[in-house]
């Protein structure tokens, strides 16, 4: 605690008035603000008051005077050297005082700069989500439609399946009598019609015919328009 009451540290804003003194000048209105009777707490020393200013006005202006009446005497070599120090060590506070600023400009640009990147992110994230919601919601209210649609296919698939069977029953039945009426035609005559197919086959070459007609029908309906075949 001691260490930073007897420590200057004054505000920038005071740079042009401290940048005349010498150090222990500024130590000496240090101590002299926040030590004496009625003193200043550390935060008002630091900060930017009319008590500081003040009195580094007047420390200034009799720190000049001070000088100018010197100027009138002998400068010794040791006055010299410690006038040097005191520029010295200025500049070098100087120095480092501009370098952390330089620093806390950059980190405020590199701040910046992630702020509007993570702003357009969460901006097209948002954007994104919205879409991704408005999608599911509209895959969920066409599900009973969809729903219906299917049980209506599935009804009619099994409707047409049916008019198969039955279709596939009548032709069977048609090519029954059909064949009956021509085998008993057959019987009285020596006439053949080579469009429906014998009871035995003469040779080799007539049943692979009949059975090539027969594989055709399935797929071919001229096929089956054009022969009857036997059950």
């Amino acid at each position: 605690m001691t260490n930073n009451i007897l420590t200057p540290s004054f505000h920038i804003y005071y740079s042009k008035q401290l940048n005349q003194l010498p150090r222990s000048i500024k130590i000496d209105i240090w101590k002299r603000l926040t030590s004496r009777k009625y003193p200043l707490s550390l935060e008002q020393a630091s900060g930017i008051h009319p008590e500081v200013e003040d009195m580094l006005n007047q420390a200034v202006e009799k720190y000049i005077k001070k000088k100018e009446h010197q100027r009138m005497k002998p400068i010794t070599s040791n006055c010299e050297n410690l006038l040097r120090k005191e520029n010295e060590e200025l500049c070098i506070s100087k120095q480092v005082l501009e370098k952390k600023i330089e620093e806390l400009l950059d980190l405020q640009e590199q701040y910046k700069s992630r702020e509007v990147a993570m702003t357009r992110s969460l901006e097209e994230s948002g954007g994104k989500v919205t879409q991704l919601s408005d999608s599911v919601a509209f895959f969920k209210s066409i599900i009973p439609d969809t729903k219906k649609a299917i049980a209506s296919a599935e009804k009619s698939i099994d409707l047409l399946e049916n008019k198969c069977h039955n279709l596939k029953d009548i032709i069977s039945a048609k090519d029954r009598k059909i064949i009956a009426l021509v085998d008993q035609i057959l019987s009285k005559t020596e006439h053949s019609d080579v469009t429906i197919e014998p009871e035995t086959y003469p040779n080799t070459h007539e049943r692979k015919l009949w059975a090539k007609r027969h594989s055709e029908s399935d797929h071919d309906l001229e096929t089956r328009k054009k022969y009857t075949f036997r059950p």
